[in-house]
């Protein structure tokens, strides 16, 4: 026995030596944990079991307006200061990242041509920048189809290429400690045989949920809505966003299928006083007596809808409900 862990330590300090010095460790007694970011935002905190992992690569998938971009955008600065956001939908812009609470200061932004140059610029930047954003990866064409006349079948080549790219970007964002965001929409699964089968799928492949460590999916849910006078002095309902449901179906490095519901509001995005209003509900923080929200026995607002204003209005009381779903949070953990 004894010569045999004699022999296996003769064998690393040889492919040590080869390779790189501490390219294979004794995981008892070097531990490896994930590098975990927190994004201040409970909701999102709870739902990823600790934040953003960095170094790996995070999926992002929803319906159209459920607002992937905008939570990226908002949460991008957490994770790290400089940021490249590859665009293939060319909508980014300066008031936009603003209007999130943003700093346009932090972004680097390019509006690719086709999948294969995107691949071969985020190849290239990968050890420049702390966080690459791809919105979205559904919405590129590759070179192939580009020069292809729209008669020609060019099925599955952007998934071809991804395929090939993706464990090549894994690898470099490990070993620079980038973090890759992939945004993709999702859309009804044609082929669905039976009951256990998604409702919905991640288009462009399997690749690229197979190669990332985390994957939050996005789906709406209640309409947020508020009657208006128009030019005629007519009310009318309109719509200023959505409750949208957050789950995590893939999570390499915590707890998997936790979800929750945040407000999202067309202009501003997840604001931390919708992420506060909902925890706060979701944890027993705040007390329900009919349809009024009571805080240590005092009423606060009647309904969630009405606690956000309110939040903004006081953010003596935001603070402190943060605190309480901080602390309470951790005692659950434990």
């Amino acid at each position: 026995m004894a010569k045999k862990k004699e022999e296996l330590n003769e064998a690393l300090e040889s492919f040590n030596s080869l390779y790189a010095d501490g390219g294979i460790v004794n995981l008892g007694k070097h531990p490896r944990y994930p590098e975990k970011v927190l994004t201040g935002r409970p909701s999102i905190d709870y739902v990823t079991d600790g934040g953003f992992p960095k170094g790996r690569l995070i999926l992002i998938a929803g319906e159209e307006s459920s607002g992937k971009s905008s939570i990226i955008i908002q949460l991008a600065e957490k994770v790290g200061k400089k940021i490249l956001y590859a665009d293939t939908e060319a909508t980014l812009t300066t008031d936009y990242i603003k209007s999130l609470g943003a700093d346009p200061n932090s972004f680097s932004h390019f509006i690719p041509s086709t999948t294969e140059q995107m691949c071969n610029v985020i190849r290239q930047k990968i050890p420049d920048y702390d966080v690459i954003i791809i919105d979205s990866i559904n919405n590129s064409a590759s070179g192939e189809q580009i020069q292809k006349s729209a008669e020609e079948k060019t099925m599955a080549n952007r998934a071809r290429v991804m395929s090939e790219q993706l464990p090549i970007f894994i690898g470099l964002a490990n070993q620079y400690n980038t973090t890759l965001f992939v945004l993709s929409q999702v859309r009804d699964n044609m082929n669905k045989s039976n009951k256990y089968s998604p409702d919905t799928v991640v288009p462009g492949g399997r690749s690229l949920h197979h190669n990332s460590s985390m994957t939050l999916e996005l789906f709406k849910s209640t309409k947020k809505k508020q009657k208006e006078k128009d030019n005629l002095g007519n009310k009318e309902e309109v719509i200023l966003g959505n409750m949208i449901r957050i789950k995590c179906t893939k999570n390499k490095v915590g707890t998997v299928n936790r979800e929750v519901a945040v407000e999202f509001t067309y202009g501003e995005g997840y604001t931390i006083e919708a992420d506060v209003a909902s925890s706060a509900v979701r944890l027993g923080i705040l007390e329900k007596a009919g349809s009024w929200l009571k805080y240590e026995g005092a009423s606060v607002a009647q309904g969630v809808d009405n606690l956000v204003p309110v939040l903004k209005d006081n953010p003596e009381l935001l603070n402190t409900l943060l605190e309480e779903i901080k602390s309470k949070t951790k005692k659950e953990e434990l």
